[in-house]
């Protein structure tokens, strides 16, 4: 049976109030079906229903055409709203939006306002055979670890590497957090059920290194980051030897296994301090300040999986020399098309997604929408986030698309820095900025 088919269900109405009901029963029971719990499924029901009210009052009595999908990733369920390409305001999804009832448009965005809190992340994009696109994604709820993990591992002579199991899969959440809690882990380590149904949900793939009693000695996960690139956490292994074969090993194991996919890259954004480097070559260093207040650069690391085919970049002039010399040095075949504002007509509110950590205190910027706003709408969230006691604040801008370029001014003129630029992390290459303290 095709998989999409039994991951994703679809439906059509016209962009009228009478099936509003039908609208929001269908999320609700899908999102149910899909496994999320009754309170996630709330928001999501929530989050749907103004969206779908918002749409009607925009559309006109007549209303054009409303696709809903609903799809689960394992670990979230996914609702996309397909539309014509009306009137619509993004300016309420910000996390910075406010709504006052002095404002004539109150009534209107404040449902929009609870979509975007009730949802843990939002995107609008262009759906060029349908018009606009919305997605709302709510995560499941999954029990953190927490305290002392009773595990332990030792070295191991002989070992096989395979995918692993359910629950020998959450065993690996429970060592890697164990013995590289201090290593800024990603946050999925802390909750093993959620591990595995990213794993099972077909977005993350995962290699184990057992031993011949079923001992697990390390282990390696990774996932694509964008159309070319896949991103992989580890090796990580535990009590082994120094200069364990270990680690090659399942990064070997994994290379073979990405090496069979279209991907052009391979990308680590927080290795291991064990990180076996004479695989990759170095992409750059961001400072990052640990919780007793050390600074350690966090390096990020690249490698190429077959020949580079060349993009092109989408830049701003005043990132031209940074980008230039990152491509010089890594030799990487781009096409640099400058981006300046010509005078053309542009959306009123650009809108800007939020992404927390807060275990690890940051939080990832990047554009939605763009909108003559966009200086404002940058200020904004800079001076809401300074007061949220973050440790860092990363904004990035995918050079694969060009009307993000216009955010890059106002990015430079708010405190951020270039740090970094990864090949093919999105839609063409992402540069990531850090906001200064």
């Amino acid at each position: 049976m095709n998989r999409e088919h039994t991951h994703a269900v679809v439906l059509r109405v016209r962009g009228n109030a009478v099936f509003l009901p039908l609208v929001t029963s269908f999320v609700e029971l899908s999102a149910g079906a899909f496994g999320l719990g009754k309170k996630e499924a709330l928001g999501l029901t929530l989050a749907a229903e103004e969206i779908f009210t918002h749409l009607c009052g925009i559309m006109g009595a007549k209303g054009g055409e409303v696709r809903v999908r609903c799809r689960t990733h394992g670990h979230y369920v996914r609702a996309d709203f397909s539309f014509p390409a009306v009137d619509f305001d993004v300016r309420a999804f910000n996390l910075t939006a406010r709504v006052s009832p002095a404002d004539d448009r109150c009534e209107d965005e404040m449902g929009l306002v609870l979509a975007s809190r009730a949802v843990d992340r939002l995107h609008v994009t262009h759906a060029r055979e349908r018009g606009l696109r919305l997605t709302l994604i709510k995560e499941k709820a999954y029990p953190k670890t927490e305290g002392d993990i009773p595990l332990s591992s030792r070295p191991l002579q002989q070992f096989s590497i395979r995918p692993p199991e359910r629950e020998e899969l959450k065993v690996l959440a429970l060592l890697t957090g164990k013995y590289y809690r201090r290593q800024g882990l990603p946050g999925f380590f802390d909750y093993p059920g959620k591990l595995v149904d990213m794993v099972g949900g077909g977005e993350y793939h995962a290699l184990a290194a057992l031993g011949p009693a079923g001992e697990i000695g390390g282990g390696i996960l990774w996932c694509w980051a964008g159309s070319k690139t896949v991103e992989f956490y580890g090796p990580y292994v535990f009590e082994q030897e120094p200069n364990t074969r270990m680690r090659n090993a399942l990064l070997d194991a994994a290379i073979s296994t990405i090496a069979r996919t279209p991907a052009v890259g391979l990308l680590n954004r927080c290795p291991p301090p064990d990180f076996p480097r004479e695989y990759f070559e170095p992409l750059g260093g961001i400072p990052r300040i640990s919780e007793d207040g050390t600074v350690l650069e966090q390096r990020a690391w690249f490698r190429l999986m077959h020949e580079d085919p060349g993009a092109v970049a989408w830049v701003h002039p005043e990132l031209e020399k940074f980008v230039r010399g990152e491509f010089k040095r890594l030799v990487l075949p781009r096409e640099v098309r400058m981006v300046r504002d010509e005078g053309e007509t542009a959306n009123a509110h650009s809108l800007l997604s939020a992404d927390f950590d807060r275990p690890q205190k940051t939080v990832n910027l990047k554009p939605v929408w763009p909108g003559r706003d966009a200086g404002e709408n940058v200020a904004g969230h800079v001076a809401l986030l300074r007061c949220e006691g973050l440790r860092d604040v990363f904004f990035a801008l995918d050079l694969g698309q060009s009307w993000q370029a216009v955010f890059t001014p106002h990015v430079l003129a708010h405190g951020f820095v270039p740090r970094v630029l990864l090949p093919y992390a999105a839609e063409g290459d992402v540069v990531v900025f850090q906001l200064q303290v």
